[in-house]
C-alpha cells in the first residue's frame, strides 16, 4: 500500500506527483545547458533572473486581485493580498545581491551573449509599473464615492482604519518598486560603470532618473502636511 501511495497520480513528466505538478522537467529545463555556458556564473545569471521574474509575476497576480477588491469595498482582502505581493518583491529586491558577486570583466563574458537585453525590459517590472497606476486609481474611486481626502484617513484613521491600511499597503508597495530600482541602480553602477552606455544604449543616467519615479505622490506628500500641520503653532494649523 505504502509503494501504491507514492506512486504519481497526475499526468506529465516527472517520477513523483510533486514533479509532475509544479513540471520541474520543464522548469529545470529552462536554463543554459553546462556545455553552452559562456562561462560559469551565467547559471547563476539566468537563475536570478528567473526567479525574480516568476516572484513578480506572482506579485502582479495579486495586486491585480488586490484592485478588484479594492473597487468592491473589501479593503480587509485588499490589504491581505497587497501584503502578500509586498512581500514577495523582497526577494526580487535581495537577488540583485547576488548578481553583485559576478566581477565586472566575467559579466562582461555574459553579457556579450545578452542580444540587445536589457533588465529595463523585465516583463515582471513592467507589469508592476501597469497595476501600479490602476491601484491608485481604484484608492482614489473609492475616497471620492465617500467624500473623502487621504488627508481624511489618515487624520481619522481610527475611524477609516480599512482605506487607511489599503493606503499604507500602497506606500509599501511603492516603496519596494523605489528599493528595486535604487539596488538595480547600485548593481549597474558596481558592475558597469556609473559613465557608460548600457546594452540598448541607455545610460545608467536614465537609471537614476527614473529611480525618482514615485507612484503614489500624494501619499508621500501627505507626510509633509502633516508634519507641517503637527508642528505650527496652535493657533497657525490648518
Amino acid at each position: 500500500m505504502a509503494n501504491e501511495m507514492q506512486k504519481p497520480v497526475l499526468e506529465g513528466k516527472g517520477a513523483t506527483d510533486y514533479e509532475r505538478y509544479l513540471r520541474t522537467d520543464d522548469l529545470l529545463s529552462l536554463q543554459t545547458v553546462t556545455e553552452d555556458l559562456s562561462h560559469p556564473d551565467e547559471l547563476t545569471f539566468q537563475v536570478v533572473h528567473q526567479s525574480s521574474e516568476l516572484l513578480m509575476k506572482g506579485a502582479s497576480w495579486e495586486l491585480e486581485r488586490a484592485r478588484v477588491a479594492l473597487t468592491e469595498g473589501n479593503y480587509p482582502n485588499c490589504a491581505r493580498l497587497m501584503r502578500r505581493a509586498d512581500d514577495m518583491l523582497e526577494h526580487p529586491i535581495s537577488l540583485l545581491r547576488v548578481l553583485e558577486t559576478i566581477t565586472p570583466y566575467d559579466y562582461h563574458i555574459i553579457r556579450a551573449g545578452l542580444g540587445h537585453g536589457s533588465g529595463l525590459d523585465s516583463p515582471g517590472f513592467l507589469s508592476l509599473l501597469h497595476i501600479a497606476p490602476r491601484i491608485g486609481d481604484a484608492f482614489q474611486e473609492q475616497l471620492r464615492s465617500k467624500g473623502l481626502t487621504a488627508h481624511d484617513i489618515y487624520r481619522r484613521h481610527e475611524e477609516f482604519f480599512g482605506l487607511h491600511d489599503v493606503a499604507e499597503r500602497m506606500v509599501d508597495f511603492d516603496e519596494r518598486l523605489q528599493f528595486f530600482r535604487f539596488h538595480h541602480l547600485k548593481l549597474a553602477q558596481r558592475i558597469i560603470g556609473a559613465g557608460v552606455v548600457g546594452t540598448m544604449g541607455t545610460p545608467v543616467e536614465v537609471l537614476q532618473q527614473r529611480m525618482q519615479h514615485v507612484a503614489y505622490r500624494e501619499l508621500w506628500d501627505l507626510r509633509n502636511e502633516i508634519t507641517t500641520n503637527t508642528s505650527a503653532p496652535a493657533g497657525n494649523k490648518g
